[in-house]
């Protein structure tokens, strides 16, 4: 285990690509190991956030957003 601490949602440190950014787990890489973290079901609740963020960035965008 490591001994790192995600910092709040509000701080300018929240975006750190090697952590997830909804549970602050350390990922293998801020790419496909995100991908990897939310597909995993035991991180269930960060894919469920994940999705969200999906479908609100989506509706924001509209037909531009191809993710």
């Amino acid at each position: 285990m490591n001994d790192y601490q995600h910092p709040l949602r509000e701080s300018s440190e929240w975006d750190n690509p090697d952590f997830c950014p909804f549970c602050g787990h350390e990922l293998s890489d801020g790419g496909p190991g995100f991908i990897d973290h939310v597909e995993n079901n035991e991180h269930a609740t960060c894919r469920q956030r994940f999705e969200q963020w999906r479908e609100n960035v989506a509706s924001d965008i509209g037909e531009e957003w191809s993710g």
